[in-house]
C-alpha cells in the first residue's frame, strides 16, 4: 500500500451511502489527500474539506455518545 504523500494518482472513491439533495438521492464521493479529505455528493460541485484528525475526533465523539445512550437505556430498563 502506498502512503498518500507518495501517490502519483488521485485516490477518489464513491461510497454506498446516499444523501437526498435537490430532490435526488446522491452518493457520497470522497477524495483523499495527504492531510485532508474532500467530501462531496455525486453530481454536485460543492465539496467540503475535513482533516483526518478532525474525522477521527468526530468518530470518537460519536462512539462516546453511543456508549452513553446505551448505558442510559440499560439503566432505564432495570
Amino acid at each position: 500500500m502506498t502512503v498518500l504523500t507518495k501517490r502519483k494518482s488521485r485516490l477518489v472513491f464513491t461510497t454506498e451511502d446516499c444523501v437526498r439533495e435537490h430532490g435526488r438521492l446522491r452518493e457520497v464521493v470522497i477524495e483523499a489527500h495527504p492531510y485532508h479529505a474532500e467530501i462531496r455528493l455525486k453530481g454536485m460541485r460543492s465539496s467540503y474539506m475535513i482533516s483526518w484528525s478532525g474525522m477521527y475526533n468526530v468518530a470518537v465523539k460519536n462512539a462516546v455518545e453511543k456508549a452513553r445512550q446505551e448505558k442510559k437505556a440499560a439503566k432505564k430498563s432495570r
